[in-house]
């Protein structure tokens, strides 16, 4: 009990100092396993601590907004807009069962609310994002499930109204100790962004988007020499639900600097034409080499990606045909340890886009590099 209490003490502590932590808001699924560290990279930046019972983290993680770890972006008037997910959570671990909870802010651009008052007032929209993190059977079993939640609500007058966006991304890990097939993952995705307005004795109530997604990843295992291989099988689909829009990942993330500028007039142009002719949908299957390689120093794992990608745009009012192409992505991370528990880590990825952008054919690059301090056990 004594122990326990310091950690708590200590946690405490950090999160008086204004510690940043490092889990964004899909990046939870590691949190009761990773030991304790603080970590300083473009897009993030914090501590993990705590001990073989209860770790707890606190901070700041960029979550893709901005560039090269932007976190206040000037807008158009005197106010600066504060971008990265704010992020703390608590776990509790042991052999037989870890569980933690987390809880992500994301705040985005200011926005002028009346609430049935004459002037205005600058409120921050806000992603709130509460997270349940769940580990068993010595950590073979693993879930994450992150729920997004947006809404925002306004009065004038005689008129009223308000925009809400809830998503899901839950992720299932299961390492199952074979050499064959180690490990299987699932990725679960819905996301759903709405409007309620009233004018008077007249209701209207809509969807601008919604979609559900799914990814699934089979990782199978050999050596070579000093050489880990690791071949992967991915089948992942994103679409867009009902006859409402072009938008086939729906996240209220996504949609949170949309829903700040409709609030003034009460319109979005996020999800297009309100009735949509023919759904849109993607899909891909994926077979990739997962490449490991240790020194002393040195750990460098690569994983390039081939395969089959269908892209279903959508229409407004026509049918059109699906879009057949050859999907490719590389992805690579190199750490580098010149002393004892100090890391220079480095990630780079370039490749076909579909997973971050709703074009077809499409080019990205995506990159971050920092340090990592891994610290002793409180």
């Amino acid at each position: 009990m004594k122990k326990i209490f310091l950690t708590v003490i200590a946690l405490l502590t950090v999160a008086s100092m204004q510690a940043f932590g490092s889990y964004g808001v899909s990046d939870w699924i590691t949190f009761l396993t990773d030991g304790n560290r603080f970590e300083a990279k473009l897009d993030q930046l914090g501590f993990t601590l705590g001990n073989d019972t209860i770790k707890g983290t606190f901070g700041f993680h960029n979550d893709g907004r901005g560039s090269f770890g932007d976190m206040l972006i000037r807008d158009t008037g005197d106010y600066y807009n504060f971008r990265p997910t704010i992020s703390m959570g608590i776990g509790y671990t042991s052999s037989l069962i870890g569980i933690g909870v987390g809880y992500n802010a994301t705040i985005g651009n200011r926005w002028d609310r009346y609430n049935n008052k004459t002037e205005p007032k600058k409120v921050e929209a806000v992603v709130h994002t509460p997270v349940l993190v769940l580990n068993a059977l010595d950590n073979a079993f693993r879930m994450a499930i992150p729920i997004q939640v947006l809404h925002l609500t306004d009065k004038l007058d005689t008129f009223s109204g308000s925009l809400t966006a809830v998503s899901l991304n839950a992720q299932f890990r299961y390492y199952s100790g074979l050499d064959v097939l180690p490990q299987v993952r699932l990725y679960l995705k819905y996301g759903n962004y709405s409007y309620n307005l009233k004018a008077g004795d007249t209701t209207d109530k809509g969807k601008v988007a919604e979609s559900f997604g799914f990814d699934l990843r089979f990782y199978f295992g050999s050596m070579v020499e000093e050489v880990s291989l690791q071949p992967i099988v991915k089948l992942a689909y994103n679409g867009a639900l009902g006859k409402y829009h072009s938008q086939r990942n729906v996240t209220a993330l996504g949609v949170l600097d949309d829903a700040a500028t409709s609030m003034a007039t009460y319109s979005s142009t996020y999800g297009g034409t309100a009735t949509w002719g023919q759904n849109a949908w993607d899909l891909q299957l994926m077979t990739g080499l997962g490449l490991t390689a240790n020194s002393d120093i040195v750990s460098l794992y690569l994983e390039p990606e081939l395969g089959l990608q269908i892209v279903q745009v959508g229409h407004i009012s026509e049918k059109v045909k699906e879009v057949y192409g050859l999907g490719w992505n590389v992805y690579a991370e190199i750490y580098i340890t010149p002393i004892k528990n100090l890391e220079w880590y480095f990630e780079a990825e370039i490749g076909d886009a579909l997973k971050t952008t709703q074009s077809a054919n499409s080019l990205v690059f995506n990159g971050t590099t920092g340090v990592t301090w891994y610290l002793p056990a409180l």
